[in-house]
């Protein structure tokens, strides 16, 4: 796989080369999507990397050839210009079939990344649509490549003796530049499938980052920025239940009643377990005269005792009961909530 990874990464190097100084970087598209592409869109890669290679080769012969030349067709005399246009032929057969070749290349590159957006999946809609826009556009620039293309690829010698030459060079370096373009269009629409996951851990750390900010200050207007920034937030439900305790706060009055549904409560959970327990194995575990009661919660079978009013009469109690693995819940008009949140409405009892 290492091999196959360094291939590609060559392929897409020389099919970004001239249109991206940075074209390393792009390698790194297809590293990320390694685990979704197939064995054939593999060696798909590495089949574009030889044929570009062939294409490119040859540009550079016409290129170096083209100096045999340059003193006929740049004479101002026509008889030598028509001269030159003829000793030409070969060059710019050369030229027509390096062309063909980027467009079969350019095309097939085109149509591999149209595939790999259309057969994955996005976290992101916006950028599911703005990977089908990349593509549209790509599959413009090689229409309008192919155009400026059409001109020439069916040429006979006998055409080709009076086709000048400079034009045509001319014309066929724009519709390289073209299908360059097109893989361009291509490659940020791969880019942004490959870049899903990066962007979704950064947008988890940043919402993470804001939620616990809002916590921190503890306030309705900290809450409420939360859920104005992340409407679908996965905290909007606690932060609104947040809201409703502040909001109620100063109202709060210390219960009377042994209702353990009724205001701030309490409680001390015994044990958990993924099973039910017997009446005589809990007994076994606590001997105190309160009452056991069983919830589920989480997947778990949980067993709490009592209802004290504040943290220390809870604390008190369950130091004196010396369970093994106790701990304190609280509870907020029958809500489970966190210590800290119940805390703060007992601070204000009385007040």
């Amino acid at each position: 796989m290492k091999r196959i990874l360094k291939t590609l990464a060559a392929a897409v190097m020389m099919l970004t080369a001239g249109i991206n100084a940075n074209a390393q970087v792009e390698s790194d598209i297809f590293e990320k999507l390694s685990d979704i592409m197939t064995d054939d869109q593999n060696q798909a890669l590495i089949k574009l990397q030889e044929d570009i290679a062939k294409s490119e080769k040859n540009v550079v012969t016409a290129d170096n050839t083209d100096k045999q030349y340059s003193k006929l067709l740049d004479s101002g005399k026509k008889g030598k210009q028509k001269k030159g246009e003829k000793k030409t032929v070969e060059v710019k057969k050369t030229r027509i079939k390096a062309a063909k070749m980027f467009e079969k290349s350019y095309q097939a590159y085109v149509d591999l990344c149209k595939t790999i957006v259309e057969e994955n999946d996005f976290e992101f809609d916006a950028d599911k649509s703005t990977a089908e826009d990349y593509i549209a556009q790509a599959e413009e620039a090689l229409r309008e490549g192919n155009a400026k293309l059409s001109t020439y690829s069916k040429m006979q010698d006998k055409a080709l003796e009076t086709a000048t030459y400079k034009k045509m060079k001319t014309d066929l370096d724009a519709c390289k530049q073209k299908y360059e373009a097109a893989a361009s269009h291509a490659n940020d629409a791969v880019r942004l499938l490959a870049d899903q996951a990066d962007k979704k851990q950064k947008m988890d750390e940043a919402e993470q980052n804001d939620w616990n900010k809002a916590v921190q200050a503890n306030t309705i207007d900290s809450y409420n920025r939360y859920i104005n920034k992340y409407p679908t937030g996965k905290y909007v439900n606690d932060a609104r239940r947040r809201i409703a305790n502040l909001q109620n706060m100063a109202k709060v009055k210390k219960p009377t009643s042994d209702d353990v549904n009724e205001g701030l409560c309490y409680r001390i959970q015994i044990c958990a377990d993924q099973k039910p327990w017997s009446s005589r194995k809990l007994q076994r575990l606590y001997k105190g005269s309160l009452q056991i009661d069983e919830r589920q919660s989480d997947g778990y079978y949980k067993y709490w005792i009592g209802c004290y009013r504040t943290y220390n009469e809870a604390q008190t109690a369950e130091q004196e009961m010396r369970l093994k693995e106790s701990f304190i819940v609280c509870f907020n008009n029958g809500l489970q909530i966190h210590v800290t949140e119940a805390q703060e409405i007992e601070s204000k009892y009385g007040e």
